[in-house]
């Protein structure tokens, strides 16, 4: 969860629910999925100030949400609406029906590429942590979808996020074919190490080759390039990266994976 300055937007499509994108000049764009509609109201410019969000203020939306008058023609929607949105996105068990077909299509790719692996191949999947294997959803429902650095670093601390169920079954299927999992994920080394270890172990995944953690002091100017470099790095060490799994486009690129599957996630964008 780190912010930044960038302006990125993404533009998905899952379980009939259109993606919109706020924008936010001081800290990371975030995508919310809304639902179509007219809204005239919509949270002016002037009020960001006094707001701390995790899911930033202004709405550059595809379409509108909500019922009313005309909206204005910058397509700013209503935060309320779109926080509902999501919230009715996960009741309705559309993002766990769209977590599980990522993940079952994951889990038949290892089993595929694990049945024909070549003599001397040290099989990998890298996977990231946060919305990927482990969801925050509880303490970002708790927060109104805010986020505060404290909160969050207490949460991660706590080391009780819930499993992610289908992801869950993808680690236990790659292990059973013996397959290494190399956790690469956005927390803070060494601060959340401790927590990370003790969540990853009372959920049932402990029986990781490596957890390899963001840097305290991170120079790459993206998460992206980051991790690319973090695959390149387990590349060399002899890893055969056979899939790469995360719920960010910044989790996937830069390439050193023979495969990569992209889960959904609703709630924030990492560049």
């Amino acid at each position: 969860m780190n912010a930044g300055r960038s302006l990125a937007t993404k533009n998905t499509k899952m379980s009939g629910v259109g993606w919109f994108t706020f924008w936010c000049p001081r800290g990371r764009p975030d995508s919310i999925p809304a639902r179509g509609g007219r809204s005239s109201c919509f949270l002016w410019p002037s009020l960001r100030p006094r707001i701390r969000i995790l899911n930033p203020i202004l709405l550059l939306g595809l379409g509108l949400l909500g019922a009313g008058c005309t909206a204005p023609s910058t397509g700013l929607v209503n935060l309320t609406a779109a926080k509902a949105a999501v919230v009715a996105y996960v009741d309705n068990g559309g993002y766990d029906r769209d977590l599980a077909t990522v993940a079952a299509e994951a889990r038949s790719w290892i089993e595929q590429r694990a049945a024909r692996k070549g003599a001397g191949e040290r099989l990998a999947v890298v996977v990231d942590i946060d919305e990927t294997v482990l969801s925050s959803y509880p303490q970002m429902k708790a927060q109104d979808f805010g986020y505060v650095p404290e909160v969050w670093n207490a949460w991660v601390a706590r080391g009780v996020a819930p499993a992610i169920a289908p992801m869950r079954e993808v680690y236990l299927t790659a292990r059973r074919l013996g397959v290494d999992v190399l956790f690469v994920t956005g927390r803070k080394d060494p601060r959340d190490r401790p927590g990370t270890e003790a969540n990853l172990l009372r959920q049932g995944m402990s029986d990781y080759a490596r957890l390899v953690l963001a840097p305290a002091s991170d120079d790459f100017p993206t998460t992206a390039q980051r991790k690319a470099a973090q695959r390149a790095a387990l590349a060399r060490e002899g890893w055969m990266i056979i899939a790469s799994i995360g719920d960010q486009d910044s989790d996937l690129a830069g390439g050193h994976a023979e495969r990569t599957f992209k889960l959904p996630n609703p709630f924030y964008v990492i560049p």
